[in-house]
């Protein structure tokens, strides 16, 4: 079985995750975090900064990682890195995507979510607070 290793990433704005439907292929009109394959030059995290630009016209940064998970799809067994990150931007260009909503992490299911990724929204509901709340000073 062909090996692959993939990353994605939660984009956080103003108290929301993007997620993203696919356009194309075996995975058209499920939704994601968007992402794309490592290449061999390239550390994780230049991957996922890479794959946003090129998919979602965007520079993000605070990349930090949040989960990994291994899912088997079309003879590939995949493994895949989800980071969260923000940006001072909202993505507007659609390339392999044909819609992107913001959402919470307990509303992802309410779309046709990929279900081989509940382990890494259930990684993202469990940082969700620290994510979203800014931190108070101690004094």
């Amino acid at each position: 079985m062909n090996k692959l290793n993939v990353v994605c990433g939660a984009l956080i704005i103003d108290g929301k995750v993007m997620i993203a439907q696919r356009n194309y292929g075996s995975s058209k009109g499920f939704f994601e975090f968007p992402g794309g394959k490592v290449e061999k030059s390239e550390t994780k995290e230049e991957a996922l900064i890479r794959e946003w630009k090129e998919e979602c016209d965007i520079d993000i940064h605070n990349v930090q990682y949040l989960a990994s998970s291994v899912d088997y799809q079309d003879g590939y067994e995949i493994h895949l890195t989800c980071f969260t990150c923000t940006s001072n931007e909202k993505p507007t260009k659609l390339s392999v995507h044909s819609e992107y909503i913001w959402t919470t992490p307990d509303h992802i299911y309410d779309y046709n979510f990929f279900k081989s990724d509940k382990m890494l929204v259930e990684a993202l509901k469990g940082v969700w607070p620290c994510l979203t709340k800014p931190m108070k000073p101690k004094y």
